[in-house]
């Protein structure tokens, strides 16, 4: 499959108008190579992964976390950005960023948490204007209400992770909204959406005054909300590159590497 062709398929699936403002989507890195035979997907760009996409043959990365995010001057081995767009390009490996357009899709980030979570979508909790189906976080409910301590039980076996959270007004938990990653400045929005209980990450202090006594506001952390990504990338993938016709369809592979830099000391 060739580079362009694979990324006019991305960019078809998950428009970049969908994304958040500033966001910076797209082709990234552009290797020596234009036919693209294998591709691996990840949450994020660090040495392993590269070197993981090299031991398996890969020559495109589709990650959700952008590497290039802010001005890049020069590209230097002491820099962290530098040092891995120099080895992408000297591995012959292209890199594609899908982001918060990626959180806008149906069944992109937030989603992949609810279904993980055993929760059915009600609606998306700030819905797209121009595109219908699409937007920001999602309003789920359970099928049968909860105790606090059941659900937060649930999501550290989901998750896999230590949870910082504060209660909100209610001890019953029937509907909740997640936003997954860095959610927390849609508080707003998550209350007055009706929901019993907010899951989001990045959550600051006082964030959480701001919801104590409104909505439980729950925070398992970034990297664990956002870790079924990778593999939602690659179900995607396979989908639009499934009825590809004009050379031989790519391999998909999925990143085994925890990229988590956030280490917990109990």
């Amino acid at each position: 499959m060739q580079l362009d062709h694979l990324i006019e398929l991305i960019h078809a699936a998950l428009p970049l108008e969908t994304a958040m403002k500033g966001d910076k989507l797209g082709l990234q890195v552009q290797s020596n190579r234009n036919e693209i035979s294998s591709i691996m997907t990840t949450l994020e760009v660090t040495d392993e992964v590269i070197t993981e996409a090299q031991n398996n043959g890969c020559d495109c990365i589709v990650t959700f976390h952008p590497l290039i995010f802010s001005g890049l001057f020069s590209l230097q081995e002491n820099d962290r950005v530098g040092r891995l767009c120099s080895k992408l390009i000297r591995s012959g490996i292209a890199l594609i960023v899908a982001h918060t357009n990626f959180d806008a899709f149906p069944k992109g980030t937030s989603a992949l948490l609810t279904s993980e979570l055993g929760l059915k979508i009600d609606r998306i909790l700030i819905p797209d204007e121009r595109h219908k189906g699409r937007g920001i976080g999602v309003v789920a409910s359970l099928a049968v209400a909860s105790d606090c301590e059941t659900l937060l039980s649930n999501i550290r076996r989901v998750c896999g992770s230590s949870l910082r959270y504060s209660e909100g007004k209610v001890s019953e938990i029937k509907h909740i909204a997640i936003v997954g990653g860095s959610g927390s400045s849609f508080i707003e929005e998550a209350i007055n959406s009706g929901a019993d209980c907010f899951i989001t990450a990045d959550v600051k202090y006082h964030t959480f005054h701001r919801a104590k006594g409104e909505i439980m506001l729950i925070d398992p952390g970034h990297y664990e909300m956002e870790r079924f990504v990778p593999q939602g990338l690659a179900s995607l993938l396979n989908e639009i590159t499934s009825g590809y016709t004009l050379g031989k369809t790519p391999r998909i592979i999925c990143s085994e590497i925890n990229t988590n830099p956030v280490q917990y000391f109990n």
